[in-house]
């Protein structure tokens, strides 16, 4: 069973959102953007709005992928203990959040892809009702001719596939009536809609962090930050924020119970085909921000739910406590 402080179900997080809003108006600023099957995907600005951003440090929170839930309800817990001080099953935040809310400007984007979460078969991922091969097939879609993961692309159009899934992966996104996009790796993808907006619109911000979760099948470790697949190529002033940011990330989840991060931290080594949707989508962002990937399990008994999204919400602490130059 889930704890009470999970929220991940688009209906949930929109009812939640709806909540904040209308009760913490000061601090809490929620637009969205319509998916084309209507689902909002929120851009949630948390900030004492009293004050004026132009000294504030700012950050912009995200998640990608509708298959990987424990990052939505990280951000949505911790979210609640900024505008509340309390997590969402009633606990006191040990966030300082008068201090957050005052000298930080904080962009949370809980999902970027609600559509495909709302079809995910399950809230959470626990290893316990579907094996990976199963769990890949729902993540692409099931191929016809061998029921294993249809192909990963950046973008297709459904009238010139010689072969569709036989059920769409609920990690594409619908633009349009016959497209469909993998979030972080095509700019018509409302992520990056949102994103682009976003960087424009709040000049100095200083981290871009993108959580994911994968499964580590057959690995002794359940979580690694991952630095930008360009990081040779980056400013080296981003590359020692970026190596001293994971570094922070590592040392936070060590101290967590079940928890074995890889100690090595390295861009992944992609080449090729995978390497060029980086540097077509990604490369302008990391010639200019600091940006890390966290993964941390799904999808094995061995990283249930909640410790999930305990990792994930250590990694936003983390990540908001070296914003504020603290230590953490």
């Amino acid at each position: 069973m889930l704890s009470p402080a999970w929220i991940s179900r688009p209906d949930e997080v929109n009812a939640k959102v709806a909540e904040w809003a209308e009760a913490y108006p000061q601090t809490l600023l929620a637009e969205s953007r319509a998916q084309f099957a209507g689902y909002p995907v929120w851009a949630l600005t948390v900030t004492d709005r009293s004050l004026d951003d132009a000294a504030k440090r700012k950050a912009i929170i995200l998640k990608p992928h509708a298959h990987e839930p424990a990052p939505i309800a990280a951000q949505m817990n911790v979210i609640n203990q900024l505008l509340t001080g309390e997590t969402l099953d009633g606990q006191a935040t040990p966030l300082d959040r008068d201090r957050i809310l005052r000298e930080c400007l904080l962009v949370f984007m809980p999902d970027a892809n609600p559509e495909g979460t709302a079809r995910a078969p399950v809230e959470a991922w626990d290893g316990s009702q579907y094996t990976n091969e199963e769990f890949w097939a729902w993540m692409r879609g099931p191929d016809p001719n061998t029921g294993l993961m249809w192909k990963r692309v950046d973008i297709y159009d459904d009238r010139e596939e010689e072969v569709l899934p036989t059920r769409r992966g609920i990690v594409y996104e619908q633009i349009d009536e016959h497209h469909f996009v993998e979030p972080n790796r095509h700019h018509a993808s409302s992520l990056f809609q949102w994103l682009f907006e976003l960087l424009k619109r709040h000049e100095g911000v200083e981290m871009l962090l993108d959580l994911h979760q994968t499964e580590f099948e057959k690995s002794p470790y359940n979580a690694m930050v991952i630095l930008p697949c360009l990081y040779d190529t980056q400013p080296p002033h981003l590359q020692q924020y970026e190596r001293e940011w994971a570094e922070a990330i590592v040392a936070g989840w060590a101290e967590l119970d079940g928890v074995e991060p890889m100690p090595e931290i390295k861009p992944l080594g992609y080449t090729g085909e995978q390497r060029q949707y980086f540097v077509e989508r990604w490369g302008e962002i990391y010639g200019r921000y600091s940006k890390l990937t966290t993964e941390i399990q799904n999808n094995n008994p061995r990283t249930p739910p909640a410790l999930q999204q305990r990792m994930n919400e250590v990694a936003i602490r983390v990540s908001i406590q070296r914003l504020l130059g603290a230590s953490t």
